[in-house]
């Protein structure tokens, strides 16, 4: 949900401050889909959950089986939370209880699709045991109410317009919380615990537990350390007006920045190591 007016801003801002270098947005279904540009040379930089790309470097993504040693991080951003929306009047309490139920996972390309059967696979609940509905987010909401889906999961920066939208009718959000997280979080450390506090949504009154995920920068392998770092070095410094665009980003923990799933690209290594110097 955040992706495109990020990649966005990001172009813009990129553009004022290298100005003899050509950016562009190509407009994607997510996370596997830049990754698969990436690793196969059509576009230079791109956004993933941190767990989708950790997966599919180390080949877990069946549509990049041949996995993604080609792609580099350049820098963890800011954290998504994952939304797993029920309508009014569902029996549903916790995603063990979506066994068989159809479920909304966003486009087929998208994070959302690999990061709701991680959870669901820890609360017993295979693929094989549901029906995923690869829908849009923007559909998401008109499915739910009219009961063409169960559930949808959405991994976005709060609060989600669509999920506003959802609560709004009387939609409300599950918990995710429990032993079985606890014990994902060992193969999957970047699942981290969160919270969407009271409010957050219409007629949630009470703090929501759930996991959160980061977005990564991610580049080429292949581009020139110095392009690299440069291209970090100006991440940096657009980062305040970044956020008047992108309020999420404040979120953002730059000290986290260096520590993607992956191993960063040389040219980003440079930089950071140049900032540690410089303290």
């Amino acid at each position: 949900m955040t992706f495109k007016p990020l990649g966005e801003a990001l172009v813009t801002a990129y553009a004022e401050v290298m100005p003899d270098v050509k950016f562009s947005v190509v407009e994607t279904e997510g996370s596997v889909s830049n990754l698969a540009r990436l690793e196969g040379g059509t576009a230079e930089l791109g956004l993933a959950l941190a767990d989708v790309a950790y997966m599919a470097y180390n080949g877990h993504i069946p549509e990049l089986a041949q996995g993604t040693g080609r792609i580099r991080g350049v820098a963890v951003l800011h954290p998504s939370l994952v939304h797993a929306v029920v309508p009014k009047g569902s029996n549903v309490r916790t995603l063990s209880d979506l066994r068989e139920r159809r479920i909304g996972v966003g486009a087929a390309s998208s994070g959302t699709a690999v990061t709701s059967s991680i959870l669901l696979r820890a609360f017993g609940v295979p693929t094989n045991a549901v029906m995923q509905r690869t829908i849009p987010f923007t559909e998401a909401t008109g499915a739910l109410l009219h009961g063409d889906i169960d559930a949808s999961f959405i991994v976005a920066a709060a609060p989600v317009t669509v999920v506003r939208d959802a609560m709004a009718a009387g939609a409300r959000l599950l918990d995710v919380r429990g032993p079985a997280l606890e014990q994902l979080r060992i193969e999957y450390p970047f699942l981290r615990p969160a919270t969407i506090p009271a409010g957050t949504y219409p007629g949630q009154t009470e703090p929501v537990q759930t996991v959160r995920v980061d977005v990564v920068l991610l580049c080429r392998g292949d581009l020139d350390d110095v392009l690299v770092h440069r291209l970090t070095d100006a991440l940096f410094r657009v980062l305040p007006r970044l956020t008047a665009r992108a309020s999420y980003l404040r979120s953002m923990d730059v000290r986290r920045a260096p520590t993607p799933p992956i191993p960063l690209h040389p040219g980003a290594a440079w930089y950071y190591r140049e900032q540690e110097l410089s303290r």
